[in-house]
């Protein structure tokens, strides 16, 4: 009887831990699928002054002025976590063969994240307005000499 009752209990502690577990289950899959907003660039527009600018991007990590007067500045700047289905489907697969245990180990050592970097040149006239942004900018991408964007 005794052993009938140990067993019984221990089939409900593990229901419990079981259905305890459950919602954190699929929690890391989802975060995959979602993705991470990052800086919105679309903030800096032209017209705005240097300062509200730098306020929106940090710091540049280059700059150089033209013969014309015209200062180029480039910034970096976090784009955020893009959305993957892979890493989901990864995930997903971890959850079914470890029935969700292993998200509890993230509780105590989270996943890096895979954040995106993009850099961005702005272009400023002699009095510190912003009259172009180049978003997306590449090292090898030839920016105008009037500092003003195509539209």
């Amino acid at each position: 009887m005794n052993q009938a009752k140990n067993k019984a209990l221990s089939g409900f502690s593990m229901c419990l831990l079981f259905f305890t577990m459950l919602p954190q289950c699929g929690c890391t899959a989802a975060s995959a699928l979602k993705g991470k907003q990052g800086l919105d660039a679309g903030t800096v527009t032209v017209g705005m002054s240097k300062a509200d600018a730098e306020q929106i991007l940090g710091s540049p990590i280059r700059e150089w002025v033209m013969s014309s007067g015209i200062v180029y500045r480039v910034y970096d700047y976090d784009a955020g976590v893009p959305p993957s289905t892979a890493d989901a489907s990864a995930c997903v697969f971890m959850d079914v063969i470890s029935a969700g245990l292993w998200e509890l180990f993230l509780f105590f050592e989270p996943l890096p994240e895979l954040r995106k970097r993009e850099q961005m040149a702005v272009s400023y006239d002699i009095n510190g307005m912003v009259i172009g942004v180049f978003d997306h900018f590449g090292d090898f991408d030839v920016l105008p000499a009037d500092g003003r964007a195509e539209k």
